[in-house]
């Protein structure tokens, strides 16, 4: 897949703009705070709808307008050229892919594969669970349509249960519920184990490149409860359902996981060097856009924003050895790259696009 044009009405700091992206390789120049992050921000929504920047949709629009509007024409591998609009903002939001409305997600989420590599993925080694797990749900939705939908059932589950343990309810109220949570938590965790298992051997092999050394890169799956099967994840809910009522929320179960990034020397984030932590994020998202082509059988484009000036000389060079070279690229910095005359350049500033 590739990105052959971009349109932006009333995103962020942007009035309008259009992006003629054409080219393999697309940079786009300017100080910081112009809205060059911007631009990529609104080329990663063509996945599931969702910002690698931001969890909220509030924050997208321009504030003098509340309501966004993004066309993009695609090279699709299977689609063809196609045409997707995505309007946003306090009106709600509305998808399309060649003028028909797309009403669920569940249609669209992974159709188009984008993997964006930012500043911001160092909180996949030293944030929270809830930003590991956000990557490992969209890397497996976009994927796998099983796993999406057990996800959302799930999630659905949960969300009822909380609403009993905080009503209170009966046992056979309770029974029911917790007997569909099981099942879809019996999927999950079956799921992220196979899924961690594939992400973890692409990754080995893109960071020995990058590094150009074996530092034995794993990433581990880490569930909250340790299950086989639906029938035993239900007892887990059953046996728990005192101490719940308690807390007022359901404290065991996959909505809890965590994954674990780590080297030879140890756990990532306590004994890795400062560049050994941003170059195996940046290997954990070459290996996510390797599964995703590997899966989907569809090239997905790389959305580069400033990561590479943060990286030293010895992991930039790795990282082009180790990021495919037929994928479309579209970068962003404040200053050109060595190898200028093979991008596409546009200079952004003040939310306005120019040709270099």
């Amino acid at each position: 897949m590739r990105f052959l044009n971009l349109r932006l009405q009333n995103f962020r700091n942007i009035e309008f703009a259009e992006l003629s992206l054409d080219a393999p390789r697309t940079f786009l120049l300017g100080a910081n705070g112009q809205g060059k992050s911007n631009i990529l921000e609104a080329l990663s929504l063509v996945t599931a709808l969702r910002s690698f920047r931001t969890q909220n949709a509030g924050a997208l629009p321009r504030k003098e307008a509340g309501q966004y509007a993004l066309v993009y024409e695609v090279e699709h591998d299977e689609y063809g050229v196609t045409e997707i609009e995505i309007h946003g903002g306090r009106e709600g939001r509305k998808l399309l892919v060649d003028g028909e409305p797309v009403m669920r997600l569940g249609d669209f989420i992974g159709r188009f594969p984008v993997v964006p590599l930012s500043s911001a993925d160092f909180q996949l080694l030293r944030g929270s669970p809830a930003e590991r797990r956000r990557f490992l749900d969209l890397t497996l939705s976009s994927i796998d349509r099983h796993y999406y939908d057990a996800l959302r059932q799930y999630h659905r589950g949960i969300t009822e249960r909380n609403r009993l343990l905080k009503n209170g309810r009966s046992s056979a109220e309770f029974d029911a519920f917790e007997a569909e949570i099981a099942t879809h938590a019996a999927v999950l965790s079956h799921k992220r184990t196979e899924g961690l298992a594939r992400l973890g051997s692409v990754l080995k092999e893109v960071y020995t490149g990058l590094a150009d050394a074996d530092e034995g890169p794993e990433v581990v799956y880490s569930p909250n409860v340790e299950v086989k099967d639906a029938s035993q994840f239900k007892d887990v809910l059953a046996a728990s359902r005192k101490r719940d009522e308690i807390m007022g929320a359901t404290q065991k179960g996959p909505h809890r996981d965590d994954m674990r990034l780590a080297l030879n020397v140890g756990g990532a984030k306590e004994y890795a060097s400062d560049g050994q932590q941003r170059g195996l994020c940046v290997a954990l998202r070459i290996a996510q856009a390797t599964l995703f082509r590997e899966a989907l059988q569809v090239a997905p484009v790389l959305l580069v924003d400033d990561v590479l000036g943060e990286l030293d000389p010895h992991r930039k060079a790795g990282f082009w050895r180790a990021c495919p070279g037929d994928l479309q690229i579209v970068a962003t910095g404040t200053e050109l790259p060595e190898d200028a005359p093979g991008w596409s350049v546009s200079r952004v500033k003040a939310g306005r696009l120019a040709p270099n």
